[in-house]
């Protein structure tokens, strides 16, 4: 009861904070769903980047400083997008994201869209995970996620569930175990999203919940004898929980051909009851 009403309270606050006289504003960064053109009779494409001091990612902590690049085809609402994370540390954990998905527009007040995204993660912490082209859902590091979500013009909704890969709630301190007994979780993610313009700047207010346990992230430490020992933490969390909550202010500067938009972003995680403070630059010079 105490993480419904908490969940209700911040829906409501997101809501309030949105005058229906201002203008809804896209992000690139963090952010899949990008608006649908009227018209897009011929195959468009965009490539950038972003550079964050600190990776944030639905609530989760994912490193320091970090480059963030992605490349964009799309024809009549249809599209295909390569985007990706390589922290500066050796240590840091290096992603490779491929999403493929469809937007209908509607009416000015109202576009749809659904698509799915296969997320794979190596790193130290993804240690025994980190082969590309490895198919065993219960060794790869592969996440295959579906998501569907609704642009209403002043708010937009967004909902994602794992579908594939490895995707397991834990049974087990026995990470052998855990891997070959473990149930599938369908880890999901459901975010509310304002976006509004106000004072010069692009105003992005989020919120996001799981409404059940997710998956968990195993990263094996040692062995004693045939036991293995490792360290284990929820995906998202380990019951219905309010996981982000997050502010965005962005500026966006042009020089020539070249779009610049610089960003600062408190992205809290109340669940786990941390906080972090980020900035960064957005370039497509294309």
């Amino acid at each position: 009861m105490k993480t419904i009403k908490l969940i209700t309270t911040a829906v409501a606050a997101l809501l309030l904070t949105h005058p229906s006289s201002l203008k809804a504003q896209e992000l690139q960064y963090g952010q899949n769903y990008q608006p649908v053109e009227d018209s897009q009779n011929k195959v468009e494409g965009n490539v950038g980047l972003d550079l964050v001091s600190h990776y944030m990612w639905r609530g989760t902590d994912k490193g320091n400083l970090t480059i963030l690049p992605y490349a964009q085809m799309s024809w009549k609402g249809a599209f295909l997008k390569l985007h990706g994370a390589t922290g500066i540390s050796k240590d840091d954990a290096k992603e490779i994201n491929i999403s493929l998905g469809y937007k209908y527009k509607f009416n000015d007040f109202l576009t749809m869209n659904v698509g799915a995204t296969d997320y794979w993660t190596s790193g130290k912490d993804y240690e025994g995970r980190n082969l590309y082209f490895e198919w065993d859902p219960v060794k790869n590091g592969h996440q295959l996620e579906a998501n569907l979500g609704f642009d209403f013009g002043y708010f937009q909704l967004q909902g994602y569930t794992m579908v594939w890969g490895n995707d397991f709630k834990y049974e087990t301190l026995d990470d052998v175990e855990y891997r070959t007994n473990g149930k599938r979780a369908w880890s999901t993610f459901i975010e509310l999203r304002v976006p509004f313009y106000m004072g010069g700047i692009d105003w992005d207010v989020c919120a996001g919940v799981t409404p059940f346990e997710s998956a968990y992230i195993v990263t094996p430490l040692t062995s004693i004898g045939t036991i293995n020992l490792v360290h284990k933490e929820p995906l998202y969390s380990d019951k219905a929980s309010l996981i982000m909550a997050s502010v965005r202010a962005t500026k966006r500067l042009e020089f020539g051909d070249v779009k610049v938009p610089i960003f600062a972003e408190l992205h809290t995680n109340p669940y786990m009851k941390r906080a972090n403070f980020l900035i960064g630059v957005s370039v497509q010079p294309f």
